[in-house]
């Protein structure tokens, strides 16, 4: 059975080190919800920013929410 810390740290190893800063402090629960939600699009789409830009996610309870959209101010 997999932990709840060792999913999190392979989670963390996983976003290099552009967006390594940013899944500490969602994981350690220092951030803002909007960073949280910013943290669980890039683990949806593989660390791709563009992806989260172009999301076709639209069932997903947090497509309305997500970062980097176009014409926003990411």
């Amino acid at each position: 059975m997999t932990t709840r810390d060792e999913v999190v740290a392979k989670r963390i190893s996983e976003a290099g080190e552009l967006y390594r800063p940013l899944m500490l402090k969602a994981y350690a629960g220092d951030c803002s919800p909007r960073s949280a939600i910013k943290a669980q699009c890039l683990i949806c789409v593989g660390y791709d920013r563009q992806s989260v830009t172009n999301c076709t996610g639209y069932s997903c309870p947090l497509y309305t929410f997500r970062p980097y959209q176009k014409g926003g101010e990411e």
